[in-house]
């Protein structure tokens, strides 16, 4: 979809019997002409490449990202990081955690302050507009945290319950 329908929840999404969604293939979907009460689990290289590249997670991870950046009570990115952790997995982050994620955070602000052309496109994807808020409009700063929360989101614990 174009519109804001591309944000329903999954149980709307069109399945067809002949063309399996891929993001659905990917993760295991079972077939829909019989019920099934256990899932098949596995963890595939195609799961991690589709929640780091499908432009849907792409797009949730610039949200949560301008979200993150937009929010008054974090100012520095200690705050934000902690936060981060708190909204995705319910807990703040290890110290090694945090050591790795504020060196990745450095690593990415230097690579679109000298290629911001590169975090204008990355800013772009998805239906969804760019941040009107200061803050959050710097391209740079949002593809930065941008792709920290993907990251994030990419994370074991955070795509398996347990």
């Amino acid at each position: 979809s174009t519109d804001g329908e591309q944000w329903r929840r999954g149980v709307y999404m069109h399945w067809q019997r002949t063309f399996l969604h891929p993001m659905l293939a990917n993760f295991d979907a079972p077939s829909r002409d019989e019920c099934a009460a256990l899932r098949t689990v596995s963890n595939t290289p195609q799961q991690a490449l589709t929640l780091l590249n499908d432009p849907t997670f792409v797009e949730a991870a610039r949200l949560f990202a301008a979200r993150l950046l937009g929010q008054a009570r974090a100012t520095t990115d200690v705050q934000h990081i902690r936060r981060a952790y708190q909204l995705a997995l319910a807990r703040e982050p290890s110290a090694a955690e945090f050591s790795s994620l504020a060196k990745f955070l450095s690593q990415q602000r230097a690579y679109y302050r000298a290629n911001p052309a590169d975090a204008g496109k990355l800013v772009r994807v998805g239906l969804t507009p760019l941040p009107a808020a200061k803050n959050e409009a710097d391209p740079v700063e949002l593809a930065a945290w941008t792709n920290l929360c993907r990251v994030v989101l990419n994370a074991h614990e955070t795509i398996t319950r347990y």
